[in-house]
């Protein structure tokens, strides 16, 4: 029994990545915002929706700390520092 389950499992395994149904998936909700809009009304911007949400929930349970912190640079710009002051070693001109 155990040896049948585990030659299941290695076919089933070897088939998906073969086949690599996600990155197809990904590919095509990709592909739906490149190009020409797609409408909320239509039902493939809804598909190309469940796909990304599947794709942030598949990086926020394998790499969670990284996602986040991908997230927060992209909408956290940096702050700037105080603006750069030049030091010349000559004095000022005075008025001529």
């Amino acid at each position: 029994m155990f040896t049948a389950l585990l030659a299941v499992s290695l076919a089933a395994g070897y088939l998906l990545g073969r086949l690599r149904p996600a990155r197809r998936a990904s590919s095509w909700a990709r592909s739906q915002f490149t190009g020409q809009s797609v409408p909320r009304s239509s039902w493939r911007w809804w598909v190309a929706q469940v796909a990304f949400a599947g794709e942030i929930a598949v990086l926020l349970t394998t790499r969670p700390r990284a996602t986040v912190r991908n997230w927060l640079a992209r909408h956290n710009p940096p702050t700037c520092g105080p603006a750069v002051q030049r030091v010349t070693p000559w004095p000022p001109e005075g008025p001529r």
